[in-house]
């Protein structure tokens, strides 16, 4: 939902994905994330580890735009047709597409399950993708996803404070606290959230691994110095 200056709404496209997600089932994690410029598409989501890597990878610089739930045909085991939806196609800086399987660590390490994946990879040309790759919960640090998470839910801009914000890191040199960066902007809490989308934007850079907190540091972005 994205308000307006005026005042009104507008409200998400629907999930554009081929594949439709039955939301709200008892015992499994389903959800819809807005993502996209302006919050203008929502995107259906499965299960908790989706989630994760869904917000781990509208995070990571390198990547550009990420779709999901996209259909691929190929030969089954019988060699017979059929389709399989990658959890995500994500579309890098250098123009290169990652087509991600989804799964729990558990289920990957199936038999079953690790040879039906390697059926379906081998089948993936670079029309569809440069590369397959599966993505567990072992694929991203616990800091990665609290930095991707925290990045998505500070997400609205305040025009007032990220403008001060932005102004107060064009000219520091090395790495600053972002509690010193919070009191120099100057509005409290607004300043830290408004520290958190620079982050977001690539204006600011944190070193990996590391959680953003007021007692963590950050440099500014190479391609902005």
């Amino acid at each position: 939902m994205l308000e307006l200056p005026d005042g009104s709404i507008c409200l998400p496209r629907p999930s554009m994905a081929s594949r439709k997600v039955a939301k709200g089932r008892r015992e499994h994690f389903t959800g819809q994330l807005n993502v996209g410029p302006d919050e203008g598409t929502c995107m259906d989501i499965e299960s908790y580890t989706e989630f994760q890597v869904a917000l781990t990878l509208l995070a990571r610089p390198e990547v550009t735009h990420v779709e999901n739930q996209v259909p691929f045909t190929f030969l089954n085991a019988d060699g017979r047709p059929a389709t399989h939806f990658f959890d995500f196609l994500a579309t890098h800086t250098d123009g290169s597409r990652h087509a991600i399987m989804v799964k729990s660590d558990y289920r990957f390490r199936s038999p079953r399950v690790s040879e039906e994946l390697r059926l379906i990879a081998s089948q993936v040309n670079a029309d569809f993708a440069e590369r397959v790759m599966v993505m567990t919960e072992k694929h991203f640090t616990t800091a990665e996803f609290f930095n991707a998470e925290m990045m998505h839910e500070m997400r609205w801009p305040d025009p007032v404070v990220d403008g001060a914000a932005l102004r107060v890191v064009q000219p520091i040199i090395g790495a600053v606290r972002i509690s010193d960066l919070v009191e120099a902007i100057g509005h409290g809490g607004q300043g830290f959230r408004a520290v958190v989308r620079l982050i977001r934007d690539r204006h600011l850079a944190i070193p990996d691994g590391i959680k953003i907190s007021y007692d963590a540091s950050v440099t500014r972005n190479k391609q902005d110095a």
